[in-house]
């Protein structure tokens, strides 16, 4: 990065930014100008301003001794209302009304191009084409307007008041953004000069910012965080890679290095990946971004220790919606297949971060638990008894997108009465084996309207045997089937045959 020259800031100097000033008066009048570095115009405007020769207050009433609304800048343009009383006049500068005296102001008429042109870097503005008299500086990228070229130097107009710079520290055209880079983490500040600025905050590894300027005397740069224009000394033109640290273990996050004076601000998982920004060698303490916060922690290092899987014993789920199964409980890891909405499920795994690792079929992977996989499968209908391959009832349960076969009704007990080949599933304390089918979310609802038709048919007393109930299966997971209504169940339990094996009516 290129140094400047050690700068002097006159303690008034106004920002880019300042209140917009008075339109001065203007009268139009044809000139050939044909000055070096602006176009040929073909008309040249002839401004009057009145601007103040010293940093002068705008007072309340026309005397020193009352109050200011503020100090107008050595230069600062100003429109004279026409109120005098003696030597004050009655001015307006931006959007404030008050007196000043007469004896700092100063009536200059000049001639102004109607274009306009843009700072190519931060610099100082003098009172006069000599370059003498320092009044202030304009900011990178700056839009000016261009009133007078004399040799190397041109007369600008900012929005605050005018002055003289080199004429190849303009460009018609607006510069781009520049940007700098945070070599390592450190603090920022509210003015380049350490004396009068105070530390406002930090800045971490690796960030980019916005430049706008360099101060080589205290090696600083102004650079725009979060809306504001702050300066730091830990920036440069060189952009770097941000750095991420995993936690090797469980552990809490506190809000400062210091462990004689922090404080506990929340937890962080063995596993998660932060991004990096400092490292306290006295409390051996990273400080890194977690949650969206920078935090300090002491259990976290360079090394993936990787996502600590865990068996859990197999429990059945439904998936929410298509899911892609990966090969890793890792975002960005690779595909290994994909999985349709309502398909059933046997999660074998739990990972770190909310990762399962399920299998169905053929096909196994990692998915995130949470907003993929339920407990109820809502098309989803497990089949038990008398309902086998050749028979007509078989028939109904077409269409399906998925059979599990093998599976468990838990808690119930199974009657036959009248009919051999009627078997009637109660509350029990045993399991029975069923068949679940799963339909999708288009064939779902006429299915089970179909076989709620077909089910109800079978009545004793006028009344239905069979209901539609949601049952746990052995395995955890919900499915509807049919099973004896309150009426019913009491007829089957008096006199109806229990059945002491589940397995009594397994599919042939």
């Amino acid at each position: 990065m290129a140094a400047v020259a050690a700068l002097s800031f006159p303690a008034a100097a106004v920002a880019a930014d300042a209140p917009a000033q008075p339109v001065p008066q203007v009268k139009i009048v044809t000139s050939p100008w044909d000055a070096k570095n602006a176009p040929r115009s073909k008309y040249i405007k002839e401004v009057t301003e009145t601007t103040t020769t010293a940093n002068l207050n705008l007072r309340t009433k026309a005397s020193t001794s009352s109050a200011s609304k503020g100090v107008i800048p050595k230069g600062g343009v100003v429109k004279p209302t026409g109120k005098n009383s003696g030597k004050w006049k009655e001015v307006t500068w931006g959007s404030k009304r008050g007196w000043v005296s007469g004896d700092y102001l100063k009536t200059r008429t000049y001639t102004k191009d109607a274009s306009a042109r843009y700072m190519k870097s931060y610099t100082r503005i003098h009172e006069t084409s000599a370059m003498n008299r320092d009044i202030g500086g304009v900011n990178f990228r700056t839009k000016v307007s261009l009133l007078e070229a004399k040799g190397s130097y041109s007369h600008i107009k900012t929005g605050s008041y005018h002055g003289w710079v080199p004429s190849n520290s303009l460009s018609t055209a607006k510069p781009a953004i520049q940007y700098r880079y945070v070599q390592k983490s450190g603090s920022m500040y509210s003015h380049w000069n350490p004396s009068k600025g105070k530390r406002i905050g930090r800045v971490h590894h690796g960030e980019k910012y916005e430049y706008r300027r360099w101060v080589g005397s205290t090696r600083r740069d102004e650079i725009k965080v979060n809306g504001k224009w702050v300066w730091t000394d830990v920036t440069n033109r060189s952009a770097i890679q941000p750095q991420y640290r995993y936690a090797q273990k469980n552990g809490t996050v506190y809000n400062k290095a210091d462990k004689a004076t922090d404080k506990a601000v929340g937890t962080i998982a063995k596993g998660t990946k932060v991004r990096w920004g400092d490292w306290d060698s006295k409390n051996r303490r990273d400080e890194v971004l977690h949650n969206d916060k920078w935090v300090w922690a002491d259990v976290t290092g360079r090394p993936n220790p990787g996502p600590k899987i865990t068996n859990v014993g197999n429990y059945g789920r439904f998936t929410t919606k298509n899911v892609t199964l990966l090969s890793s409980p890792a975002t960005g890891s690779k595909s290994s297949g994909t999985l349709a909405k309502g398909m059933k499920v046997t999660v074998t795994h739990k990972a770190d971060g909310g990762w399962v690792r399920v299998q169905s079929g053929s096909k196994s992977g990692y998915i995130k638990e949470k907003d993929n996989l339920r407990v109820h499968g809502p098309y989803s209908v497990a089949v038990y008894g008398t309902l086998r391959t050749g028979q007509s009832a078989y028939g109904v349960m077409g269409s399906f997108q998925q059979k599990n076969m093998d599976q468990r009704i838990a808690d119930t007990s199974l009657y036959q009465l009248w009919n051999p080949n009627w078997t009637f599933l109660t509350n029990g304390a045993k399991t029975v084996v069923a068949e679940q089918f799963q339909y999708t979310d288009k064939q779902g609802p006429a299915m089970l309207r179909k076989l709620d038709a077909y089910e109800s048919q079978l009545k004793y007393e006028g009344r239905p045997m069979y209901t539609r109930q949601k049952v746990t299966m052995s395995d955890k997971s919900q499915s509807w089937t049919y099973k004896t209504t309150p009426h019913s169940e009491k007829v089957v339990k008096n006199s109806g045959r229990y059945i002491s094996s589940g397995d009594f009516l397994k599919r042939s």
